[in-house]
């Protein structure tokens, strides 16, 4: 009977014995798994973060569709002293893989200084088109595209510049750890001869620079900062600098509430900007 304890008790030990040599054992062999890559996929909702002063000009492309409603206030400047309130809708399309192709109108209210007409009409149409190469290198993305202005815009109250405009642009994204991500493009704009406040203007070939940087705040909230400058698109007018602060919100797996404000720098930007946005995408 004793033997027979002895005997069961070091069978025990030498089992438990074996279990402590083999886990370490075990562990060492366990493969390590490497590092994952910064990821070039949109937050989890599945919704990329899109740029508002360069909304077209950007390496973003929508997983499918985009249909955006907005509403803009922006307060006039000693150059153009027009206030407008505008409701605009903005949508983009993915026909294919690398394509995006997109637009937006509104209609708009203006509020000029006495002498200067002022009233209701509809907002130039943008329309656009892009080919983007995701991760063309480690981490960076780019691409490139046009961006055609058809004057649709009731000019006589401040809407719009009886300009027919077309720009070619280039733009790139860099992605970095935490969510970052820097960027910016450049362009060149051919800008027709036109009409505003029922003064004649003469077309020139403008030139644009934008940079932006994006943040991710929190699974589902991104920080969106932007700045551009375009030299001057008729004669006798001033360049165009602003810069914007603005926030995505991933509100809903198919819906991003968007609100910005911008500073106008040159007596051709408005002195502010606010805009507020609703976007359903899939």
């Amino acid at each position: 009977m004793r033997e027979s304890k002895i005997v069961r008790a070091a069978v025990v030990v030498a089992s438990l014995a074996a279990a402590a040599i083999g886990t370490p054992a075990a562990a060492q062999e366990t493969p390590t798994t490497p590092p994952a890559p910064i990821s070039s996929a949109p937050a989890k909702s599945g919704l990329s973060d899109r740029l508002f002063l360069a909304f077209a000009q950007d390496t973003a492309i929508v997983t499918s569709q985009w249909w955006e409603g907005q509403v803009e206030y922006s307060d006039g400047s000693s150059g153009i002293p027009v206030d407008a309130f505008i409701v605009r809708g903005q949508v983009a399309f993915r026909p294919i893989k690398s394509l995006e192709v997109g637009g937006n109108v509104g209609l708009g209210n203006t509020d000029a200084p006495a002498g200067v007409q002022d009233g209701t009409g509809a907002t130039d149409l943008e329309i656009f088109g892009k080919w983007v190469f995701t991760n063309a290198a480690s981490n960076l993305d780019w691409a490139a595209g046009a961006v055609a202005t058809v004057p649709t815009g009731d000019d006589s109250v401040g809407l719009g510049f009886n300009s027919f405009a077309l720009q070619a642009f280039g733009a790139m994204r860099y992605k970095l750890e935490g969510g970052i991500k820097l960027g910016g493009h450049i362009g060149v704009r051919y800008n027709g001869d036109g009409e505003f406040q029922t003064v004649d203007i003469n077309g020139d070939t403008s030139f644009e620079v934008g940079v932006m940087a994006l943040f991710q705040l929190a699974n589902e909230v991104t920080l969106v900062t932007e700045g551009n400058v375009e030299s001057k698109r008729f004669e006798g007018a001033d360049s165009v600098a602003n810069l914007l602060v603005g926030v995505d919100w991933k509100a809903f797996q198919r819906g991003v509430f968007r609100g910005a404000v911008s500073a106008g720098l040159t007596d051709s930007s408005p002195d502010y900007r606010i805009v507020l946005g609703y976007a359903y995408t899939f």
